[in-house]
């Protein structure tokens, strides 16, 4: 037994070394450019020890940002489910203060693992998660257009607006929101510019929808 919890020990090490080392050679070069051979030498191990525990660049990326990922992705996906939940009428008056405090959690998560959404946002072209902002992007158009049906289904005038253009206001909005990962600003910063946005995004859907 003392064998074994010896040798897991240094298993344990020698993956954290391994996960260290490719953090820093992904925010050098991003994953296209990464190299395994490099991480290898950087940690001080061959190419066989590191392909014997991550069998390509994209396990390796995806075990530095999942976790984070999935937080994120999670909180998402439960703030718009429990919005829905609301009945038109309080979707309607609350909508904008809804979302001042969901983005306050939003940016919590960010910043609790900004290393890892750094790699997602700036880092991961050619990986499997070069779309994951696409991924809330969907949700949001998705979700966007259940709100307008659902108001206009109980009687509360909404203008119909085109999927294309929900899509792309959608795309304008988190880009904003994640440009405070690649411009590495403070949460402080983040918040103030964050809550900014929502407020001229908010003042524009108002007009687009027909909102007194």
């Amino acid at each position: 037994d003392g064998w074994y919890i010896i040798l897991r020990k240094k298993d344990e090490l020698a993956i954290d070394k391994i996960l260290n080392c490719s953090l820093d050679e992904f925010m050098q070069k991003g994953f296209e450019g990464a190299s395994m051979r490099i991480i290898a030498e950087n940690a001080g191990y061959s190419t066989g020890i590191l392909y014997s525990r991550f069998s390509d660049k994209d396990e390796l990326f995806k075990v530095l940002v999942k976790d984070a990922a999935d937080e994120l992705y999670t909180y998402f996906v439960n703030a718009q489910t429990e919005f829905a939940s609301f009945d038109p009428k309080q979707q309607y008056t609350e909508m904008h203060s809804y979302v001042s405090e969901k983005v306050e959690g939003f940016l919590k998560i960010i910043y609790s693992h900004f290393k890892e959404f750094k790699l997602i946002i700036c880092k991961s072209k050619g990986s499997k998660y070069e779309n994951y902002v696409d991924s809330l992007i969907d949700i949001e158009v998705q979700n966007t257009i259940r709100f307008i049906n659902q108001l206009n289904d109980a009687n509360i005038y909404v203008r119909e607006v085109r999927v294309d253009l929900i899509h792309m206001l959608t795309t304008s909005m988190f880009s904003g929101i994640f440009e405070v990962v690649a411009h590495d600003l403070s949460f402080d910063e983040a918040r103030k510019y964050i809550l900014e946005l929502y407020s001229f995004f908010n003042a524009g859907w108002d007009k687009i929808l027909g909102f007194n």
